[in-house]
């Protein structure tokens, strides 16, 4: 939501906008190439001048084929290194790289904790969190951040959540991160919706809770962090594709940037709830949401 209003602030003026939603954080893993084709033919039927893809997941099964068909494209919130996956250098194709600020965010929120040894990190189990996770943390899924020791759990089933953030005080835990939760499924395996799941953590989390990204902060959500926000992710494709359609630049001749400028976004009401107290230079520099 938030890089799309920013896509439509900096180019619905000038030009038309369609969406396509794939949908892949509520539709099973084995739906996505009939969602991904869906997407082609709408692409075809539409011949638009250019197509912007979000998430790893449209990039993953959308970009080449598009670009193949002489379209640019200008990806956004691509996790994954596009070296590694293939997306480097092809004809048509540039975009903007995501790298949530988790490491400098565990590492400041820590410091609002008193005697914070220990924290937990939770994730849902998709393909988007396991390649945010091995971009920032690699492999690991425990690890030292100076004298905090980082436990790092990812979890697709709602009850295993549940318990996790239930347990965490008795498990030693000073403080929680929440990542994405965007794909979590109950006992009887139907899809848990977002609101839901951040919406009851932040209600029963016994140790401060902070989040990665801005969705995660607000009333009975996480209290705040140093978070990436989607609306400069939509700030900086907007100025790609600018550059593309009116200066008539070849999207491979853009380099890929990567939105990592960060902003502290604080919830005054889940702030009030807790005992933290934020330093004078954070409150200086904090977007605040009720």
């Amino acid at each position: 939501a938030s890089y799309r209003q920013a896509l439509r602030q900096q180019l619905g003026t000038d030009n038309t906008l369609h969406f396509f939603y794939l949908d892949t954080k509520r539709i099973p893993k084995e739906s996505f190439n009939e969602q991904a084709n869906k997407a082609w033919n709408a692409y075809l039927a539409m011949n638009p001048d250019l197509v912007i893809l979000g998430d790893d997941n449209a990039i993953n099964l959308l970009a080449l084929r598009i670009t193949a068909n002489n379209t640019p494209v200008v990806y956004l919130g691509m996790n994954g290194n596009p070296r590694r996956s293939g997306f480097y250098g092809v004809k048509n194709l540039t975009g903007v790289l995501e790298r949530p600020l988790m490491k400098r965010n565990i590492h400041e929120m820590g410091q609002l904790v008193p005697n914070a040894k220990r924290a937990l990190i939770l994730f849902d189990d998709s393909d988007v969190s396991h390649t945010a996770i091995a971009a920032e943390f690699g492999n690991q899924n425990s690890l030292q951040l100076g004298n905090m020791t980082v436990d790092i759990k990812q979890i697709n089933n709602y009850e295993l959540w549940k318990q996790e953030v239930d347990q965490a005080k008795n498990n030693g835990y000073a403080l929680i991160f929440v990542g994405l939760y965007h794909t979590l499924h109950d006992d009887q395996g139907q899809y848990v919706l977002p609101e839901t799941v951040i919406g009851w953590t932040g209600r029963q989390a016994q140790k401060p809770l902070f989040g990665f990204w801005d969705f995660s902060i607000g009333e009975g959500k996480a209290i705040g962090g140093l978070v990436l926000s989607g609306a400069e992710q939509g700030d900086v494709a907007a100025d790609q594709v600018l550059a593309i359609l009116d200066s008539g630049r070849p999207a491979q001749s853009l380099a890929p940037r990567t939105a990592e400028r960060g902003e502290y976004v604080f919830s005054r009401s889940a702030l009030r709830s807790s005992t933290l107290q934020l330093p004078q230079k954070i409150r200086d520099k904090t977007r605040w949401l009720p």
